[in-house]
């Protein structure tokens, strides 16, 4: 097209569609289908058709966010984080709509998953693995695009999965829990908030395999599991610690660090456990500086949600197409730098 100005029967070709679609969509009147507005908005910036299409745009682009309720410091960290994504994206008349389940409402969270889906053009979901959750998954992914987010379900035919590296932070504790508990043969003990989260036992892989790799004298003593009731992990600890009396180290990869804490100091062991969770959230952060924890490997919600509503944001012609980076950083905290 170069020295001539592009018109709109030149996006329609490129983009395959007819001239009466691209004229509604660049004057928004609304009423695409929301690929072919992609496709027109994507080839009218190639061509650089003489318009202003930064505009609002006049469809709403509904974003359902499925993800348990905010009731730990991390899922309400997410919260938030969403709820400012509404505000940084309102310009491009995108809602970000967010619902919730209980973790172990198998039947009722795959029910939620279809009724959100039926009033978006795209879903946001941080759900366990489970046979009735990647069907539902699979079905909805076949009508419209899919994120996976903190916890990535493969088989699900997601568009992305947005988050870290799950098994390489299980690996980077593990390389840190062999350090900090010495040479001495001792028992290491992992809590987990829910086996079906994939995201927690790709941690938990991670972590044994450098165990096993550079860390013999680390026995793992238990994987326990406490269906992310934070009250729970301090139960299970206290059980183990009378049974034991000691437990070198304890790497937790969900919540329930009070809880952890408050046990710890039952047994006079604050000082003596090495304690590695995730997420640097308030508490936590009083408890690293209390010297209770010993590491925190931190995730970022703040920036997870806002790459998957950006990625949306493009994969739907809102912003323009570059290249996005989907697995965001794991930054390491101690109490020096907390």
């Amino acid at each position: 097209m170069t020295g001539k100005k592009a018109k709109l029967s030149d996006v329609a070709k490129a983009a395959g569609v007819s001239s009466a679609t691209v004229d509604r969509v660049l004057n928004k009147r609304g009423g695409v289908n929301p690929h072919k507005e992609k496709q027109v908005l994507e080839w009218a910036r190639k061509l650089q058709l003489d318009r202003n299409l930064e505009r609002r745009p006049s469809r709403i682009l509904r974003l359902g966010v499925i993800m348990q309720a905010p009731a730990n410091p991390f899922y309400r960290s997410l919260q938030q984080a969403f709820m400012r994504c509404n505000s940084l994206y309102g310009g491009l008349n995108i809602q970000v709509q967010q619902h919730y389940f209980e973790v172990t409402a198998v039947k009722q969270t795959a029910a939620l998953m279809h009724r959100v889906a039926e009033r978006s053009d795209a879903l946001i979901v941080i759900v366990p693995d489970h046979p009735l959750s990647n069907q539902a998954l699979q079905e909805v992914a076949s009508r419209m695009p899919v994120i996976t987010m903190v916890s990535d379900l493969p088989l699900a035919s997601r568009l992305a999965y947005i988050g870290i590296d799950n098994r390489a932070a299980g690996r980077t504790a593990g390389e840190l829990m062999g350090r900090y508990v010495g040479s001495q043969p001792c028992n290491i003990v992992v809590v987990s908030g829910m086996h079906s989260f994939i995201g927690q036992g790709e941690r938990e892989m991670g972590f044994r395999a450098v165990l096993a790799e550079r860390y013999p004298h680390c026995h793992l003593l238990a994987v326990v599991e406490t269906r992310e009731q934070p009250e729970k992990a301090g139960q299970l600890v206290r059980q183990l610690l009378r049974q034991h009396q000691r437990l070198a180290g304890i790497y937790n990869l969900s919540t329930g660090d009070q809880s952890i804490a408050d046990a710890l100091q039952a047994y006079a062991q604050q000082q003596e456990t090495v304690f590695i969770t995730h997420e640097l959230t308030e508490e936590r952060r009083a408890l690293l500086r209390d010297g209770v924890i010993d590491i925190v490997l931190d995730q970022n919600p703040e920036l997870e949600a806002m790459t998957a509503v950006k990625y949306l944001a493009q994969h739907f012609g809102r912003i323009e197409a570059e290249a996005i980076t989907t697995l965001t950083p794991v930054s390491v905290h101690t109490r020096e730098n907390s």
